[in-house]
């Protein structure tokens, strides 16, 4: 088609299922899931070109068309000062809750103070009642058109670029605020490609937070740019701020090889390959990322599929970069090698945001590991030191336990003690009868004082009281003279009687 002077042909894709428009950056339609084809629409027969909104704006043109809505270029006619204003889809305006998040989420915005940040300057109401609000005007390119143009971009600018970003995104975080869609095509670069020292400015908060809410949405179709998608967007589960760092993973992984990490023929191929496959290392894809060093590992740590082993925050990740990057006084910037054990840094110079975490929280096996890996090692010592002194202590126990049992079951002999007060003495042993006297004789002369007991045989020992020492007996009485054997028997003699 030729393009006549009237003709403001814009290159735009659009769904061959429901007939909706987006912009070049869309590769599937949010409402049915089909493949987006590019086409042309002229851009001058647009129902708002040229139309006075509110008595402030002049429609001027149109900039852009997208998921959400429409971008136009207008000019305050009191400031005479270009904006740019964002109305909302009209299908998508029809349904009232959308349309208040929609204003509550650019009110939002607004409230956020960054350099980093498009300023949002007014809102309002189309006369058809659909809302829209006003915000600067950017002059220069998309990231997503500087990567389209030219590949992979030098590590110096793409870190600046990355910093900017972050440190956008950390101060929403801080006010509540989860982008949710971040792609390059939300990163808008002021200048263009030819200024090196880009100013970044990050667009269109809370989007996919108002489309993913839409009941226009087909079912099974989570909302929102599928090749920059966190696991937990893909499988409909709770998002928090940990989601735009792994977008923004994407999206560095894209700015250091030219192309993003997971691809695929349908929608939900490419969620698919965010909940289950892991990317393959930038320096396996592109010959300029093999110079990355310790950021190959940040980056991959911003893409892992669980949100708790990614960064915590923005503020850690800048942190992190800013350990491993060093910017030389001509500009050139040097990286850290790869880290021997292969994990990225963890410990950045800004502390984490939140720190409630770590005081409920027991910690993990891996901030275990890395506390141990920081204590002195103990020299290694021999593999038989440890068996030798198991026999010793062995041998040293059973040795213990031997002398015990020794101690325990040997004999003791009687202590000497003497007999008690009450009890009765045991009767002397019978003496033998002499020779004189008559065998049938019961009774036997008694044995001098001086001659010693002969020993029984039938007795215990025990039952002869030991002798008192000599040191404590008193001196010895003279013997008395013998007796002469009595005429009579003794009457304590049983056969006496007889």
């Amino acid at each position: 088609m030729a393009r006549g002077g009237t003709l403001d042909l814009r290159r735009v894709k659009s769904c061959s299922e429901c007939g909706q428009r987006f912009g070049l950056e869309a590769m599937f339609c949010p409402f049915d899931g089909a493949k987006l084809a590019i086409t042309e629409w002229d851009a001058s027969t647009d129902p708002l070109a040229g139309k006075n909104i509110d008595g402030r704006y002049l429609v001027e043109g149109v900039l852009g068309e997208g998921g959400m809505g429409k971008v136009y270029c207008v000019r305050h006619i009191a400031l005479d000062r270009p904006f740019a204003l964002k109305a909302l889809r009209a299908d998508l305006a029809r349904e009232g809750d959308l349309a208040e998040r929609f204003i509550q989420e650019a009110k939002t915005t607004a409230a956020v103070r960054h350099p980093n940040i498009v300023s949002i300057t007014d809102f309002g109401q189309l006369p058809d009642g659909v809302p829209y609000f006003v915000m600067e005007l950017l002059q220069g390119q998309t990231l997503a058109d500087v990567l389209q143009a030219g590949g992979p971009l030098p590590a110096g600018r793409a870190v600046r670029i990355i910093r900017q970003v972050a440190a956008a995104l950390g101060a929403a975080h801080a006010v509540g605020i989860v982008h949710r869609d971040m792609k390059p095509e939300n990163v808008f670069l002021v200048g263009g490609a030819a200024v090196q020292d880009d100013d970044v400015r990050v667009v269109d908060f809370g989007a996919a937070k108002v489309l993913g809410a839409s009941r226009l949405t087909k079912t099974g179709i989570v909302f929102g740019t599928p090749h920059y998608m966190s696991p937990e967007q893909a499988s409909g589960s709770a998002v928090d701020h940990r989601a735009d760092i792994y977008a923004l993973g994407i999206i560095i992984y894209e700015m250091f090889t030219g192309r993003v990490p997971f691809e695929a023929d349908t929608y939900m191929g490419v969620l698919t390959q965010h909940m289950f496959v892991n990317p393959v290392p930038p320096s396996q894809v592109a010959p300029a990322a093999r110079e990355l060093g310790a950021l190959e590992q940040i980056t991959l740590r911003c893409l892992e599929k669980k949100p708790e082993d990614r960064y915590a925050t923005m503020e850690e990740l800048v942190g992190a970069i800013d350990g491993v990057v060093h910017f030389e006084v001509d500009g050139r910037v040097s990286v850290e090698p790869r880290l021997e054990d292969g994990a990225p840094p963890r410990q950045s110079r800004v502390p984490p945001r939140f720190r409630m975490a770590d005081k409920l929280e027991p910690p993990t096996l891996e901030e275990m590991r890395l506390r141990t890996d920081t204590l002195p090692r103990l020299p290694r010592t021999s593999p038989w030191v440890w068996p030798a002194i198991a026999i010793v202590g062995a041998a040293i126990v059973a040795a213990v336990v031997v002398f015990v049992a020794t101690r325990t079951h040997a004999p003791v002999a009687p202590a000497a003690s003497s007999p008690p007060a009450s009890a009765k003495p045991s009767p002397p042993p019978p003496v033998p009868p002499p020779a004189s006297v008559a065998a049938s004789d019961p009774v036997a002369p008694s044995d001098p004082p001086d001659a010693a007991p002969k020993p029984d045989a039938k007795r215990p020992p025990v039952a002869v009281a030991p002798p008192k020492p000599i040191a404590t007996q008193p001196p010895a009485a003279p013997p008395p003279p013998p007796r002469p054997p009595a005429p009579k028997c003794d009457p304590d003699d049983p056969f006496c009687k007889r």
